[in-house]
């Protein structure tokens, strides 16, 4: 069991809870962290740790892993008012144009007779 699942235990209405950031120590118990908590808890580990980390770069991270998700789901998860908001997450590698590249030969290479 982690040390987080040992201590969202011990706090009876953060028990059973599955949201990555939640408060355990400060009220309201076992709901949501606000951003300035999530904030400042990142500027202490990042203190701690010895560089700078930035919340946001989370979100970031894992929209960006979303990749080819159906963008409407990746929009609701995010609570992005349009699609369009995703574009700065969307970061097209060299392995992702060869493969793109390489699925269109595939189909076209079943496609034929």
């Amino acid at each position: 069991m982690s040390h987080n699942q040992y201590e969202r235990d011990e706090v009876e209405q953060a028990a059973g809870v599955d949201l990555v950031f939640v408060n355990l120590f400060h009220a309201p118990l076992g709901r949501p962290m606000k951003y300035g908590s999530a904030y400042e808890l990142f500027c202490r580990l990042a203190a701690r740790a010895g560089f700078r980390a930035r919340s946001h770069v989370l979100r970031h991270s894992a929209i960006t892993r979303m990749a080819g998700v159906d963008r409407r789901v990746v929009q609701e998860i995010a609570g992005h008012i349009s699609a369009s908001s995703q574009d700065p997450y969307c970061h097209v590698t060299d392995a992702d144009k060869r493969e793109a590249v390489e699925m269109v030969a595939e189909r076209r290479r079943q496609s034929r007779p």
